[in-house]
C-alpha cells in the first residue's frame, strides 16, 4: 500500500487545522479514537492531535497508548512525527518526561518564547502569540532538545529525533477557533468570553510572525513527510 500522512484523533472535532491544511497536496488518512494503527511501513509522517482527555487515561481511551506506542516504533524508524497539545503530552510521556494533571489553566493567546531554531516552527527564535487550551504539562523528556517555553509552562515544545511536540496549539485556524466555541464542551466562551475568543480569532488570522512561523513550519514538516513517499 502506498504511504500516507497519519492524523490521530483523539476527538471528533480535532480537525488539524493548519497542519491538515498544509498538507492536503500529500496523501493523508484519518484514525478517530483507533488502538490498531496502520503500519510504519504504510506511513509517511505522524500527526497527532489534540483532545479534552488526560493522556494518562490510558485504561479509558485506549488509543492514547496505541498512539504513544506508534509514536516511539516511528521515532526510531526515522519517520516524522508532531504531537500537538495532548500529541506533545503523548510523546513527552512515552519518552520519559513527566507528565503532570491539571498544573495550569491556560485558555487563550499566550506568549510563547521560541529558544532554539526548528524547521518545524519555522527556524524562528524569539516570541510568538500562540493558541492554548491546556491544564496538563509534561516536562522535557531526557535527551530531548528545548524548543520553547513560557511564563506558565517550562516545557512548550521539544523536539526528539524525528518528533517534535508542541504544547501550543500552532495548528489552531479559524473553523478549528469555530469548532472549539461549537461542539467543545465547554466552550471557549464558556470558559472566558465571547469578547475574548473574538480578539483570539482576530489574532491568529492576522498576525504576521506567527502566520510566517506557521507557514515555514508545518510546511518544513510536509517536505520531510514528502521525502518517505
Amino acid at each position: 500500500m502506498a504511504r500516507s500522512v497519519l492524523f490521530v484523533e483523539h476527538i471528533e472535532y480535532e480537525t488539524g487545522g493548519h497542519a491538515m491544511t498544509l498538507l492536503s497536496h500529500l496523501p493523508t488518512r484519518e484514525a478517530v479514537f483507533e488502538t490498531r494503527l496502520p503500519p510504519l511501513d504504510e506511513i509517511a509522517g505522524i500527526v497527532i492531535t489534540g483532545g479534552q482527555m488526560s493522556a494518562a487515561e490510558v485504561d479509558r481511551f485506549p488509543s492514547l497508548q496505541a498512539a504513544a506506542d506508534l509514536a516511539l516504533r516511528a521515532i526510531d524508524a526515522d519517520i516524522p512525527v508532531l504531537g500537538l497539545c495532548l500529541g506533545h503530552q503523548i510523546i513527552g510521556r512515552a519518552l520519559g518526561g513527566e507528565h503532570r494533571e491539571g498544573a495550569v489553566d491556560a485558555v487563550g493567546i499566550i506568549d510563547i518564547e521560541l529558544v532554539a531554531p526548528d524547521p518545524w516552527l519555522g527556524d524562528h527564535v524569539g516570541t510568538i502569540g500562540a493558541m492554548r487550551w491546556n491544564s496538563d504539562v509534561v516536562s522535557l523528556p531526557p535527551g530531548a532538545t528545548l524548543l520553547a517555553r513560557s511564563d506558565t509552562v517550562d516545557n512548550d515544545a521539544f523536539r526528539y529525533g524525528s518528533a517534535v511536540g508542541m504544547q501550543f496549539h500552532l495548528e489552531a485556524d479559524d473553523r478549528v477557533m469555530r469548532l472549539w466555541d461549537s461542539v467543545a464542551s465547554p466552550t471557549l466562551s464558556e470558559l472566558r468570553s465571547a469578547d475574548a475568543v473574538a480578539g483570539w480569532r482576530e489574532h491568529l488570522a492576522t498576525d504576521e510572525t506567527l502566520l510566517g512561523v506557521v507557514e515555514r513550519g508545518f510546511g518544513a514538516f510536509a517536505e520531510a513527510c514528502a521525502a518517505r513517499l
